[in-house]
């Protein structure tokens, strides 16, 4: 069984492959992306800013330009490809549902590529008739839809996903409909082998590492909470978040930026254009940290973490060879310890993530709940462990060549959505040959000082709970 955590919630075709971003946006969640020097953001086609990149084996280069209105055009050329992704990403996730409209943004995503588009089939059905494939992520900072179509279709299919984000024809049917199906997502992922990580572990997780902060909030909303949102003021808020927040667009493979320009609508670049503002910092509000969770007998789930580097500091990459260090491969001590040895816990994972003014270290466990507090302890001694002495060089090597590695999987399979939601969050271009040459100068005391912070302020929550059941 593959365990995977749910940071973002992906709605796609069952042929698109978009896999979580491990480190930055999502994108969910996530999670979803930090170049030394950001880009400009007031040039024009003319003032450029590229970043090496490697896809599928061929060196490219990502360049920065603007259309009619200011809106951010990321291109990616490469060569001998015959298909062309496009993202369109805004700024506006999760953390920006406005109080009492928890979902706000996870169900503008659903909307926006199931509703009619000028009075014909919806984005996702032009997509497919197209014979690519589509979806749409909703993270904790980004709301992306993407595709993946020839690249002679991809002007068209760009010039629709603008119309689509811009001018969606929502309205009480069509609202109703995705409340609906929104509504049983829960039971549904509970349901899903592939994803198991419940909604309620991964909300109890995220209050308990950002409490107070918006980061705490689950991507989806409260239960129930986007079945409460009333059409009149999600038109507002999707008004409100064009208006204020970043919008950009990617396109990856042979597309003519020509043709590209030529097929965007006047009316929609006017509603997309202009130059926003970055996220302002919000500081985490502190409270209690919550007691040791209250284990029951037979299988559960644990999720357990602390707070992490933002997405533009330096020191997340330690963090990032951190899980890797600590990850399920055989290669890791955490392996060693908790299956060859006492045969604790037989699915887990470790990882990062980074959002734009905070960030979270996570480590996912399925067992049974006797072995629960063994796994904690496990953990705790690992940690304990490598802040003193720090990853044995084999140890450290082998992280680094599974982060570079991640990183040409996540450049091999939804390019454009990476550099589109990295670019909304962050204003700078992604690109994991520089995120590559950066992990291979993290060194064992890096790690040794990321571990110590994780144990520092780790906490760990379980589904099921014996305190949330008596509750």
């Amino acid at each position: 069984m593959a365990w995977r955590p749910r940071w973002c919630r992906p709605w796609k075709s069952p042929d698109t492959v978009l896999r979580p971003v491990p480190v930055s946006h999502i994108p969910e969640g996530s999670l979803a992306r930090r170049s030394a020097a950001p880009p400009g953001r007031s040039g024009t086609s003319d003032r450029t800013t590229c970043a090496g990149d490697v896809i599928t084996g061929q060196t490219s280069t990502t360049r920065v330009a603007q259309l009619d209105g200011g809106l951010p055009l990321l291109l990616t050329p490469t060569d001998g490809g015959h298909t062309a992704g496009i993202a369109l990403s805004l700024g506006f996730g999760s953390r920006d549902d406005p109080a009492g409209m928890s979902g706000a943004a996870h169900l503008l995503g659903r909307l926006i590529m199931s509703v009619p588009l000028e009075g014909g089939p919806s984005l996702g059905e032009r997509v497919e008739q197209f014979g690519g494939t589509w979806g749409a992520v909703t993270g904790a900072e980004s709301l992306t839809v993407h595709a993946r179509v020839p690249a002679d279709d991809a002007p068209v299919v760009a010039g629709w996903m603008l119309d689509a984000l811009t001018r969606p024809a929502l309205s009480d049917a069509a609202l109703g409909r995705e409340q609906r199906n929104v509504t049983r997502e829960p039971a549904a992922a509970e349901a899903d082998p592939a994803a198991p990580l419940a909604d309620a572990l991964q909300a109890a997780f995220l209050a308990a590492v950002f409490p107070g902060h918006p980061l705490g909030a689950a991507v989806d909303g409260t239960p129930g909470g986007a079945g409460r949102i009333a059409l009149g003021p999600l038109l507002q808020v999707h008004q409100r978040a064009l208006a204020t927040v970043p919008l950009a667009l990617a396109c990856d493979g042979n597309v003519r930026e020509a043709a590209l320009r030529s097929r965007m609508s006047p009316l929609a670049m006017a509603r997309a254009g202009g130059v926003r503002p970055r996220r302002s910092p919000h500081a985490p509000a502190g409270r209690p940290v919550p007691p040791d969770p209250a284990w029951l007998d037979g299988p559960c789930q644990l999720l357990a973490g602390a707070p992490a580097p933002t997405a533009t500091d330096p020191r997340r990459d330690a963090f990032v060879l951190l899980g890797h260090v600590l990850g399920a491969g055989p290669a890791s001590q955490m392996h060693r310890r908790l299956r060859a040895e006492h045969g604790l816990a037989p699915v887990f994972r470790a990882w990062a993530r980074a959002y734009s003014d905070a960030g979270v270290w996570c480590f996912l466990a399925g067992t049974d709940g006797a072995d629960g507090p063994a796994v904690v302890r496990t953990l705790r001694a690992e940690l304990a462990r490598l802040a003193q002495h720090g990853p044995a060089p084999a140890d450290l090597d082998a992280a680094v060549r599974q982060a570079r590695t991640e990183l040409l999987r996540t450049a091999e399979n939804g390019y454009a959505a990476v550099v589109a939601s990295h670019h909304c969050v962050t204003g700078a271009v992604w690109s994991p040959e520089a995120e590559r040459a950066r992990l291979a100068r993290v060194t064992a005391a890096d790690v040794a000082g990321a571990a110590a912070a994780v144990a520092e302020g780790l906490r760990v929550v379980v589904r099921p709970d014996g305190r949330a059941r008596d509750e």
